[in-house]
Parts: structure tokens; C-alpha cells; sequence
């Protein structure tokens, strides 16, 4: 699939446009550099100055600063999807090894593409075929060699960068870029809104493989321990987490139950929306894990939002697929996300607590004598 992301009408939520703009290069994991410098572009043109942008190996952070020095509320999204890492390239096929959750009992014979490093856009150096594997590890037979001195090094699924049509969004990387657009767009909301309250967009690498990315923020301390985490995925559909139906307030992911006092700001705002029409869902999405769970096991505050997902991880019936969500999903988590926002400045949470007990101490610890 060498077609770049189609074009979009101006009734598409503002998060499928930024979307769109992902999409146009693709992203593995470890292989997140060209869709980074996407994001990066975005954020120059739209955001500017009213945010506070820094690059770590782990990821990006991108801050918004309304409420001082406050606590902030974190949206943590991640830059990879599922794919392949070449090795032993010649001009007849490669090694590729598997990065991620893949269905593996659909991978021989699906159609892959391949690139360098650093792709400027959706042209692979190659195209090719994968056989049976040994472990995770699949051969692959070109259908078009790499060029003379051209040498791929990762590769992903044959499918469409981006499609819309009839209220949905096909991709072959919705997990999770749309959390991406979907936490960026918030952000854009609030900047331009002026909103007095803090928020953080983590854009994380290597979600894929282990929670990388994330990790090596947690490790290099670049997120406060007074900072709220909300993980912004898109999640396995369930019968409990319907397409069409709004977006999800994630109470628990496959391997955790998140944090009550943060699902509390987001129920709130929930209601909130649902008094204006909105439909919005909430159960524990146990299609898989996610970075919240990364994040409550070193200590932090941490719940999610996700929008149910069509063919997770591209896996659909006896083949893989395009990735489908509804695009008023997406719009819906937005409108969440802003709403939540803007009230958490004055949200009992995990930051506010700390600091009041904190200042109590300092006030009344003279008297321990």
C-alpha cells in the first residue's frame, strides 16, 4: 500500500485530520522517528509557544501550563504499532522479526512493506511476502527488492495509512496513533480555551514490546509522582464497549483496576456530557494492557479513556485487517478529556491531597516533641 492517507472532508472531527497527518509516514516499535517528527510539526504549527515541548529517548512530553506549579493531568498515548525488525536483507528476502502482538496464526502469507530508518513518507524500499516462522522470527520473500544501497530495517503490514468513509476511520495503525491525535487535539482545546489548569501529553515509543517508552520516563523522573496519568488507547471492542456508543471511561485494563478517585473526575464529567446528549461508556477494557498499568505499578495515580476498536491489532476474520473505530467516538473522547480537564484543577486527587498533608505536617510537626 504505497497510497498516501486520503483526504478528508470538513465534517471530520478535528482528531481524524491530525490522524490523517500521522499516518502519512509509517511507525513501529523503536521506529517511531518519522512519526514523532510529525507529531513535532503539528505541535510548531498549532500549539507554538502556548506549550512546552522536550524530547527524551523514551518519548515526548509536551506541557500546558494554566494552574502553575499544580499538579498536572497527564495524557499518556504512544507513538508504535505493531511491527517487524529486518535482519539478514539480500535482494531475494530478509528475516523479520516480531515486534509486538500481532495474530500470529494470520502473518504467513500477509503482504508486508518495508523501509528505512527514517521514512519520509508511506513509499517502501521494499514489499514482500511472510512465511512460515521460526519462533518470532518470519522469512520473507521480495515481491520488490530493496534497491542497489537501499537497506530496510523495519516493516509492517500491508494495509491502507488511512481511510474514512461512512463514519469510520480504517488504519493500519489505529493503536495507537489515535490516542495520539485524539490527546493532542484535547490539547489544542485547551490552549485555545486558556484554561486554568495544568495537562501534560506524553507521547510515548515502544508501548508495543513492554511499555518502553514509558518506562524510561518513569526511570529518568520526567513525570511528577503528583501528576494524574490517564491512559488515552483505543481497546479491543467488547459487548460492554460498543463502536458508535462514545467513548469509554476505562476502569481497569486486562492486568489492573485503575485508580477510583481519578475514574470519579472522569464519571463527573461523564455526567456532565450525557446532560447535553453525548453518549459515553465506562467498564474495565480486558482486551489487553496499558500504559496506566505501567504507571500504577511505580507509584502513580492512573486510569484511562479508549475508543472501542474494530480488528485489534489488525487482526480480522481468517486474515489481517485495517483497524476501525467510529470517528464520533473519537470526537467524544475529546470532549471528555477537555471536560476533565478543565475541572481538575479542583478534583480531590492524589497531587491536591499530597500537598495539603504535606503543608499540614510542615505546620504541626514542630509540635512533636
Amino acid at each position: 500500500m504505497t497510497t498516501e492517507a486520503l483526504s478528508i472532508s470538513a465534517e471530520i472531527p478535528e482528531a481524524i485530520r491530525i490522524f490523517q497527518e500521522l499516518t502519512v509516514v509509517p511507525t513501529a516499535p523503536f521506529y517511531e522517528a518519522s512519526v514523532t517528527e510529525r507529531a513535532l510539526s503539528w505541535l510548531r504549527k498549532n500549539l507554538g509557544r502556548s506549550v512546552r515541548v522536550s524530547t527524551h529517548r523514551g518519548g515526548v512530553l509536551v506541557r500546558y501550563v494554566g494552574a502553575g506549579k499544580a499538579p498536572a493531568l497527564a495524557l499518556a498515548a504512544h507513538l508504535d504499532h505493531p511491527g517487524f525488525h529486518l535482519s539478514a536483507v539480500t535482494a531475494k528476502g530478509a528475516k523479520a522479526s516480531l515486534q509486538g502482538g500481532l495474530r500470529p496464526e494470520l502473518l504467513p502469507g500477509a503482504a508486508i512493506e518495508a523501509f528505512a530508518a527514517r521514512p519520509a513518507d508511506n513509499r517502501p524500499a521494499a514489499s514482500g511476502v511472510l512465511g512460515r516462522p521460526v519462533g518470532d522470527v518470519y522469512p520473507v520473500t521480495w515481491t520488490q527488492a530493496p534497491a542497489l544501497k537501499t537497506k530496510p530495517v523495519f516493516a509492517i503490514l500491508s494495509l491502507t495509512p488511512c481511510t474514512v468513509a461512512d463514519g469510520w476511520c480504517q488504519s493500519r495503525s489505529i493503536d495507537d496513533l489515535m490516542g495520539v491525535a485524539i490527546s493532542l487535539e484535547t490539547l489544542r482545546r485547551v490552549a485555545a480555551q486558556q484554561l486554568k489548569t495544568n495537562v501534560t501529553v506524553l507521547l510515548h515509543r515502544a508501548e508495543e514490546v513492554g511499555f518502553i517508552g514509558a518506562l524510561e520516563l518513569i526511570r529518568a523522573r520526567q513525570i511528577s509522582p503528583d501528576d494524574s496519568i490517564l491512559s488515552i488507547e483505543t481497546s479491543k471492542a467488547l459487548p460492554d464497549a460498543v463502536p458508535g456508543q462514545g467513548p469509554v471511561i476505562r476502569t481497569g485494563d486486562k492486568s489492573c483496576a485503575f485508580d477510583a478517585n481519578l475514574l470519579a473526575l472522569l464519571d463527573a464529567s461523564a455526567d456532565r456530557l450525557r446532560q447535553k446528549g453525548a453518549s459515553v461508556q465506562r467498564t474495565r477494557l480486558t482486551g489487553g494492557s496499558c500504559e496506566g498499568t505501567a504507571y500504577l505499578a511505580f507509584g502513580y495515580e492512573a486510569a484511562g479513556v479508549a475508543i472501542p476498536l474494530v480488528n485489534y491489532h489488525n487482526g480480522g476474520d481468517g486474515k489481517v485487517e485495517p483497524e476501525m473505530v467510529r470517528l464520533s467516538d473519537a470526537e467524544g473522547a475529546v470532549q471528555l478529556l477537555v471536560d476533565a480537564a478543565r475541572a481538575f484543577p479542583e478534583a480531590t486527587l492524589r497531587g491536591r491531597i499530597h500537598a495539603r498533608l504535606v503543608d499540614r505536617h510542615k505546620k504541626l510537626a514542630p509540635l512533636l516533641r
